[in-house]
């Protein structure tokens, strides 16, 4: 039971498969990361092309906006000014109806 353990493996042996484990290992993770790069740089491209066109659409719509507002003021400027005519016609309206209703009832004499 008590044997001295004993070891058939020279210590270069060994320390020469630990060393090419690792040069495989490092090759294989570097490539994984090559792989992760070239994926990350593919997703900036898209991720660039689509801030890209948002940034031309935003234009577009603050262009669209701006001829909007335009419209909404001539729009609101002809609106004043039809209430301005209306007001006139309603007036006028008002004071032939009650000509009419105080010559109808005698109020004004007959010439």
């Amino acid at each position: 039971m008590n044997e001295p353990v004993t070891v058939k493996y020279s210590l270069e042996d060994i320390l020469t498969k630990i060393d090419d484990k690792l040069d495989r290992m490092e090759e294989a993770s570097t490539q994984r990361f090559e792989k992760l790069e070239s994926k990350l740089e593919s997703n900036q491209r898209d991720v660039n092309q689509k801030l890209d066109t948002l940034q031309k659409d935003v234009t577009d719509l603050k262009v669209g906006q701006a001829k909007l507002e335009e419209k909404v003021e001539g729009l609101t400027k002809r609106l004043d000014y039809q209430e301005f005519i209306n007001r006139g016609v309603i007036i006028g309206l008002i004071v032939a109806l009650l000509g009419g209703l105080a010559k109808m009832f005698g109020f004004i004499g007959n010439p």
